[in-house]
Order: C-alpha cells, then sequence, then structure tokens
C-alpha cells in the first residue's frame, strides 16, 4: 500500500512538472483599443488574410414560444445555411431552462431542444445571455448558471445539428456568474467570460482542443488595473482574438472608454 501511494505521488509530481514545463496554448498581444471602424459591431471575425473584420448582422425573425426571455435570444449560423438559436425559458418557479431551435431557411424554427436544465436559481429572465457558435454542423453552447451543483460558467455541445446536447462541461466555478462569449473551429473551442474570482472583474479565456469535451486551459486576459465586460471571442485559421468593454457587469458603462482587444496566435 505504502510503496502504490508513493508511486501516485511521484505520477503525479512527474506530470504536474511536464505540464509546468509546456508552453502556453496562446502568444497574446498587448491589449489595445479597438479599431472604431469596429467598435460597433457585435460580431468580429477574421477574413482570409487573418485580418479582424466586421460580420452582417442577422436580419431574421426569431423564434418566440412561451416563457421565453426575449432578450436572451442569440443565433448563429453555419457554413452550410443552418441557423440556430438559443435562449433561457422560465419555469413555473422563476428558474429557467437553456432550450435551442434550428431553422434551416431563416423563417420555419422547429421544436426547441434542451441544453440545460439544471438552473436552480429563481430570478426568471434576469440572467446573463448564453452564447453560441456552429461550425460545420456541431453547435456549441455557453453560459453562465446558478446550477445544483453550484455557480459557474458551462458549455455543452451538440454533433448533430442541435437535435441532442452532451452533458455540460464546467468551464470554471465562482459565484460571480456573468457573460460570455463563444467560438469553434473544428476540435478548437475557445469561451471568453466574465471571471467570476476576479477582482476586479476582469474577462477571461478558456481553450479546448477536444470539441469542448474538456477546457485545458484557462487564462486571464484583460488587465488587472481596472474591472472588463461583456466578452466577445472569435478563432480564425491559427488566431484568436478577445474584445471587452471597461467596466462591471449590471452597472452604467463609461461610452466614451473604448472597446478593447487582444490578439493572440494559437501554439
Amino acid at each position: 500500500m505504502r510503496q502504490r501511494f508513493v508511486r501516485d505521488v511521484a505520477t503525479l509530481l512527474v506530470a504536474s512538472l511536464c505540464g509546468a514545463c509546456k508552453p502556453e496554448p496562446i502568444e497574446w498581444s498587448e491589449p489595445a483599443p479597438l479599431p472604431s471602424s469596429l467598435a460597433e459591431s457585435s460580431d468580429l471575425v477574421f477574413d482570409a488574410q487573418q485580418r479582424l473584420v466586421a460580420r452582417p448582422a442577422a436580419n431574421i425573425p426569431l423564434p418566440a414560444v412561451r416563457g421565453q426571455c426575449l432578450s436572451s435570444v442569440r443565433v448563429a449560423r453555419d457554413a452550410s445555411g443552418e441557423w440556430y438559436a438559443v435562449w433561457w425559458s422560465v419555469r413555473s418557479d422563476s428558474t429557467a431552462d437553456i432550450v435551442m431551435s434550428h431553422s434551416s431557411d431563416g423563417v420555419t424554427w422547429a421544436a426547441t431542444v434542451p441544453v440545460d436544465s439544471t438552473d436552480a436559481e429563481r430570478v426568471g429572465c434576469q440572467r446573463p445571455a448564453p452564447s453560441l457558435d456552429a461550425d460545420a454542423g456541431t453547435v456549441h453552447v455557453a453560459y453562465a448558471m446558478a446550477a445544483r451543483e453550484g455557480p459557474g460558467i458551462f458549455a455543452s455541445h451538440s454533433m448533430d445539428r442541435g437535435m441532442t446536447f452532451h452533458s455540460p462541461v464546467a468551464v470554471v466555478y465562482g459565484a460571480h456568474i456573468g457573460g460570455t462569449a463563444i467560438a469553434a473551429r473544428g476540435d478548437v473551442v475557445a469561451v471568453a467570460y466574465e471571471d467570476p474570482n476576479s477582482d476586479p472583474q476582469r474577462v477571461a479565456v478558456a481553450l479546448t482542443r477536444s470539441m469542448g469535451h474538456l477546457f485545458e486551459s484557462r487564462e486571464l486576459v484583460s488587465p488587472p488595473t481596472g474591472a472588463a465586460r461583456d466578452p466577445r471571442i472569435t478563432l480564425g485559421a491559427s488566431r484568436i482574438a478577445v474584445t471587452w468593454s471597461p467596466g462591471v457587469a449590471g452597472m452604467a458603462t463609461d461610452t466614451s472608454a473604448p472597446r478593447m482587444v487582444r490578439i493572440g496566435t494559437l501554439r
């Protein structure tokens, strides 16, 4: 028994030391103000030259069903033209479910599919909206939730065009849950979120190379000198960009302060 204990401790120590030797998964630039030409766009993407550009806004009729928190509806479109929508749906006791619907034409929406039904916070629609992205028929959703297991940031994904979802994966636990953003490209999935454990509130990024089955790395990306809110994120072929606004979620935003961006290279 003692030999087994010593061996297990040694294995964990070696694994820890090897992990410490690994380079960071993202090489980041310094934070900088987002160019004014992009500041008004809610959705940025990398073009073929790996430059940040604004994606045209979606102009489609949103699904409308009973119990829906309208302000929480978010939509995304994959390369095949399929549309997806995700939102909070309030239950009679003021807890809520994360649900999704999909549309082949952006007009007719299918019946809703549950994404996560473990919410335990009775606040109705007073909760951060979920975020989603779609890539080659795989749909990814990130959201903040006071789940029965504890509050935090979670993610789930569907590999069959939003018909069924895998069990949610915890990105990070923490009481001060906030906004999220998610981006996917092949097996790489990145979640930007208002970190629930930092003071002042900062924006962090979690990264997985296993399509969202396990998040292998997490790091704070906004500076420690000021609070940050409202994260957004996009992935390119080998690039990642995160933007945020100065300030604290739920409080008035200083409109004179520019939105910030940080661009990274995936190792």
